[in-house]
């Protein structure tokens, strides 16, 4: 059995920029100010993050940049309900048929591993025609600050909702940065990079993922890689 673990944004989904007009107006409903918000690399970064990096930079602690997360999630759903629409978001290119494919086999199982809060992955996933329940099980940028530690999250959730446990080798993400390639490492799964986001495919390929995709429209070619078991150390 596959788990296989979906980034989101530059992966599944095209959003525009919409995610960042959602934050810049939450930071400013809760903290008065949105920082660096418009030039600050987002690539491969939690929300949880991004917050916490923003907002020190002017000048809160961050206790109480924590303390105000909860108000912020709030605030950031509340702004997608306006932002994350089908005008704005849009599949990435052979997004739909690699999941319709997938939702066919008994032997997959689907789930989110996103530095998105959990509050919008719904939100941005419906607004690009994708059903938010083909994803069984998620790890989210609200989860943790550090993106490494939603690898184990998603596992262990994925085990408690299932009842099924899954060996390292049979865990698979897909993402578009080398933060989601060192996340697959940091867990002992495997990576396979796509090149629909911010980063080259040369720089991509620097990070040495186990397979890598200009886009996911070869569809029997990426669920070939998806399937395919990983070689044994031997």
């Amino acid at each position: 059995m596959h788990l296989i673990l979906f980034d989101i944004d530059g992966t599944l989904i095209n959003s525009s920029r919409a995610g960042r007009a959602a934050m810049g107006r939450a930071l400013h409903e809760v903290f008065g100010v949105a920082g660096a918000v418009h030039t600050y690399s987002f690539a491969g970064k939690t929300d949880r993050r991004i917050v916490h990096d923003l907002m020190t930079a002017e000048g809160w602690t961050p206790a109480a940049v924590e303390a105000r997360l909860p108000h912020f999630y709030e605030r950031m759903a509340a702004a997608g309900q306006d932002l994350f629409t089908p005008e704005r978001i849009r599949p990435c290119p052979g997004v739909l048929p690699l999941l319709d494919a997938l939702g066919r086999r008994d032997d997959v199982v689907m789930a989110l591993l996103t530095g998105n809060i959990r509050h919008t992955v719904p939100l941005k996933l419906a607004a690009a025609g994708i059903d938010p329940a083909r994803f069984r099980v998620g790890a989210y940028g609200s989860d943790s600050i550090e993106r490494d530690d939603l690898f184990g999250l998603a596992v262990a959730r994925a085990h408690e909702t299932l009842n099924r446990r899954f060996q390292a080798r049979d865990v698979i993400v897909i993402g578009d940065t080398p933060a989601d390639i060192r996340c697959a490492r940091a867990g002992g799964g495997r990576a396979i990079a796509v090149a629909t986001g911010p980063f080259a495919p040369d720089a991509l390929s620097d990070c040495r993922p186990d397979h890598l995709f200009l886009d996911l429209a070869q569809t029997e070619a990426v669920l070939l890689a998806l399937l395919t078991p990983a070689t044994q150390p031997g």
